[in-house]
Order: C-alpha cells, then sequence, then structure tokens
C-alpha cells in the first residue's frame, strides 16, 4: 500500500500481539492464527521475535492490564521495537490509548506492523499515513459503537418478551430442542428446593448451609467444585428462583422484570428465607459478651397478669434466675432458669422418632411424592395439549382476520381473551411439581429434625437453642412458679406419637 524507505525502518526485533476479546474466541483458533501469522511476517521481513504477548482482554472495557504488560515490555528494550499485529483492532478499537502509543512512536522506540492492512508507522510516518492509520482506528471504533447499539436493542426486545441474557443460574438448563428455551435442570433443582427450604427454618447460619449444600453434592457445573460460602449467599437472594430478573442490581440503572421461564420456588418460601436472612443481619452477638442468661429472653410471660419474665445475669456465675415483674398483686414468682430447661429438654426428649419408624415413614413420604407426581405429570401433559389447541386457535383467528372474515373489533377481542388463557396455561406448566416437591422436603426435613431434636438441642450453642425453642414453642406461660407452655402443630403430634399411626395427610400442602 505504501512505498517505504527501508532507512525509515530503524526495529530489528519484534513483540507479535494476538488478542481476542472474549472466551469462545479465546478456546478457538483465533489467537493460534494471530500468532501464526506474525511469525511468519516476521520471518520475511528478517525480524528477529523477542517475545509474543496473548491474551483475552476487552480494548474498550476496563484498565486493559496486559496490554500495558506489553507496553512496560517495550518500553525497556534499548533498541526500537515492532510492534506485529494482524488488523488494528487486535491493538486497539478506540483513542484511549493513543497519546502512550504516540509517545514511543515518535521517539523511535516504536513501529507498529499491520499485517492485514499492509501498514508501517514509524518515527518519519507522514500525515496522510498517521491520517489513514486514525482512520483505521475510528472504523474500529466504529464497528465496536454499532455493536454496543445492536446488543442494546437485543436485550430491551428481550426484556419485552421476558426472556434473559444472563448467565443461566444453577438449577436451570437450555432446553436440548431449542436453546432459547430455558427449563428446570432436574439433576441439580431438587438441591436448590432443599437450599432454600432448610435455610427458611432458621436453624442454620449461611455458614452452616453451606456446608450442607456441600455435603448434598451441589456443584458449579463449570468448575466441578462446590460453591463458595458467598455463592450460596447469591443464590438465596436470587428473585429469578420466583420468576423476577434484576439487572445492575442495586445500581441507579437497576432493571427489574417479569421472566417467562419455570419458577423453582414459590414466593411464600422466598419470603420466608428474606426474613431468616434480615433477621440473622441483627443478631450478630459479641463472642466476647456472657450471653448465657438470654436462652429464656422475652419467651416467657405471666398467665394471669401478662407481664413479660426477665432473665438475670448470674451472680457469681452460678444460677440464672427468672424474674417477673408482676402486675396488680399477682403472686407470679421468680423461678431458676433450670427448671424452665428441664421442662424444654422433657418435651424434646418426648419427641424423638424411633430409627426404624423414622426409616418407615420416610420410605411412605417418597412413594406417596413419587404417586403425586405421576398424577401431575399426567396433568402436566393434558395443559400441555390445551396450550397447543390454543395457540392453534389463536393462529387460526390470526388467519380469519387476514382473509377478512371478521372485523378487527371481535379479532381483537378474541385475541385478548386467547392470549390471557396462553399465559395462564404457561403459568400452570411452569409451577407443575414445585408446590409437591416443596412439601415433600418439607416433610422430610421435619422428620429428619424432630429425630434428633433433643440432640441438636443439646450440643447447640445459645443463638441457636433459641431458633429451635422458638420453632416448636410459641409460648411459655409462668403461673406461680409453675411453668407450661403451647407447642406449635405437628410438633404436638409427635408429642402424642401420632407418628406411629404413619397416617398423615401429606399431599395437602397446608400438611
Amino acid at each position: 500500500m505504501y512505498a517505504l524507505n527501508k532507512s525509515d525502518l530503524q526495529a530489528k526485533v519484534a513483540v507479535i500481539l494476538g488478542r481476542v476479546s472474549s472466551k469462545p474466541q479465546e478456546d478457538g483458533y483465533s489467537i493460534d492464527g494471530q500468532i501464526n501469522k506474525g511469525r511468519n511476517y516476521c520471518e520475511r521481513k528478517g525480524l528477529q521475535i523477542i517475545q509474543e504477548y496473548t491474551f483475552q482482554e476487552s480494548s474498550t472495557r476496563g484498565n486493559r492490564p496486559k496490554f500495558f504488560e506489553m507496553i512496560k515490555f517495550i518500553k525497556k528494550q534499548k533498541e526500537p521495537v515492532a510492534l506485529i499485529c494482524d488488523k488494528v483492532d487486535r491493538l486497539q478499537r478506540g483513542f484511549k490509548e493513543a497519546p502512550i502509543i504516540e509517545e514511543l512512536r515518535k521517539s523511535g522506540k516504536l513501529e507498529i506492523h499491520l499485517i492485514t492492512e499492509n501498514q508501517v508507522l514509524h518515527q518519519n510516518s507522514t500525515s496522510q499515513e498517521l491520517m489513514v492509520y486514525n482512520m483505521w482506528v475510528m472504523m474500529a471504533q466504529n464497528y465496536t459503537d454499532s455493536l454496543s447499539d445492536n446488543i442494546r436493542r437485543s436485550h430491551n426486545e428481550m426484556i419485552s418478551q421476558g426472556r434473559v441474557f444472563t448467565k443461566l443460574r444453577v438449577g436451570y438448563k437450555r432446553s436440548e430442542t431449542n436453546s432459547k428455551d430455558i427449563i428446570i435442570d432436574d439433576s441439580c433443582a431438587f438441591l436448590i428446593r432443599k437450599l432454600f427450604v432448610e435455610y427458611s427454618t432458621g436453624l442454620y447460619s449461611i455458614d452452616e448451609i453451606h456446608a450442607k449444600a456441600t455435603e448434598w453434592g451441589l456443584k458449579n457445573k463449570k468448575t466441578g467444585k462446590p460453591f463458595n460460602r458467598s455463592n450460596i449467599g447469591k443464590i438465596l437472594q436470587d428473585e429469578f428462583y420466583i420468576g423476577t430478573e434484576v439487572i445492575n442490581k442495586g445500581k441507579k440503572n437497576e432493571i427489574r422484570y417479569k421472566h417467562i421461564y419455570p419458577h423453582l420456588i414459590s414466593d411464600e418460601l422466598f419470603e420466608k428465607c428474606r426474613k431468616v436472612r434480615e433477621g440473622k443481619g441483627h443478631n450478630h452477638s459479641n463472642k466476647t459478651k456472657d450471653d448465657r442468661h438470654i436462652l429464656f429472653k422475652g419467651m416467657i410471660k405471666c398467665k394471669h397478669c401478662g407481664c413479660t419474665v426477665t432473665p438475670e445475669p448470674p451472680k457469681k456465675g452460678k444460677y440464672i434466675y427468672l424474674r417477673p415483674k408482676p402486675k396488680k398483686g399477682c403472686n407470679c414468682k421468680q423461678i431458676n432458669e433450670e427448671v424452665a430447661n428441664k421442662l424444654v429438654e422433657g418435651v424434646l426428649k418426648s419427641m424423638t422418632i424411633p430409627e426404624e419408624v423414622l426409616n418407615l415413614y420416610l420410605d411412605k413420604l417418597k412413594k406417596r411424592f413419587d404417586t403425586q407426581q405421576q398424577e401431575e405429570t399426567l396433568q402436566q401433559k393434558m395443559k400441555l395439549q390445551d396450550l397447543e389447541n390454543t395457540k392453534k386457535r389463536l393462529d387460526r383467528l390470526v388467519d380469519l382476520y387476514i382473509a377478512e372474515d371478521i372485523d378487527k373489533e371481535t379479532y381483537d377481542k378474541k385475541k385478548v381473551e386467547l392470549t390471557k388463557e396462553v399465559s395462564l396455561l404457561e403459568n400452570q406448566i411452569a409451577n407443575f411439581n414445585n408446590n409437591a416437591e416443596e412439601v415433600h422436603i418439607s416433610m422430610k426435613l421435619l422428620l429428619e429434625v424432630v429425630s434428633r431434636i433433643y440432640e441438636l438441642y443439646a450440643s447447640s450453642e445459645i443463638d441457636k437453642k433459641r431458633k429451635i425453642l422458638k420453632l416448636v414453642f410459641p409460648n411459655f406461660w409462668l403461673d406461680g412458679r409453675n411453668l407450661s407452655y403451647d407447642i406449635k402443630k405437628p410438633f404436638d403430634e409427635f408429642i402424642k406419637k401420632a407418628y406411629y399411626l404413619l397416617n398423615w395427610r401429606i399431599g395437602d400442602s397446608n400438611s
């Protein structure tokens, strides 16, 4: 393209640059192609290769650490360096780095060799050569800007359709028949549901629920490794599982919209987890503080005057007393905390399920769930057929309108009706099995927890003991020096040993 004066070129050594912007390019042959092309060019030009730089890095976003590592290497050389690039856009897609490159070029430290454009810039390049080079850079920047515009338009269209363009969440996968569709990944979705159900009990911290997820085998499919604590926390806060996609969360340009894919958990379960999470945020105890006396704090009231019984720190570290503040001459008396604790331990021990009974009931629970799933699968097939028929009716409606067999008013009215019917059926299909599986996990968890609830209570620290108390006992009542309690359902059934009957109505979502 240019008749170069060879005396203008001073570089005898070369650095080859191979760059891609994304991982898919890096996994392909793009970098290898660039490097091989650069090597052949150096051989033809008699240039000695002293370094090759290959990396994945955007030329328009971020601080470009690899690029500046290369520039630093070139600056250290005592002789001029020829920087070999396949195309100008491998070096830059804008003018952000222009001052640095221009300074090195003007000082004679750098020559830029662009193979595809057949262009060389050096210390004595003419204004016309520089103008052409700048035009190449401007065209590269224009390409990037146009690409950004196209992506933005595409994203806006996907948002309007309720589709997502962010990475897949764990528990979902691409449909094999249509890669645009996102469906539930049955290989790990049950673990995500289990994660939410167990965390919603309030019995586990993030660290403990992370340990459980690792024990269950919940892993990142890309790396094959268990999720770290931070990942588990993000999963438990991700509204995608209840049908909402959030982009740029917490920022000024945050975007929220309803997506069209199946919901993995219910709104109620997500809300329970949110309350547990926010409750924890105000429950970080000071480890240096002696909090042994707060076990029953705020949980016991006088049966007659309604006053709250307050625990007092032990004097000389011996006994903890629960003291009421009687109203209107009420005769409620203080009691030793040990009295209350022994009462609780007795109740929890009475709830213990023998292992053989536990295994028998878990087996029955699984069989009932499998039967229910089969029934729902049949119902799902019927709903899918209804959906297909409704979409056909919608297509016929369009054909009738085009053929002018119906007027616009009739067309619009029927279209609204059929579109609503399609949306309703799609939501029903998306949520099949979710409630049944959530109930199954909850019941299984309940049995497993109750089977060792005394063991959990006896071995736990104060904060977890309080959670167990709140889980089982809604109220404690003081009558003089006598302490009684209320107990939540279905824990009362365990005290009655009702589980021996193995006849709970587990198909009921309120069971």
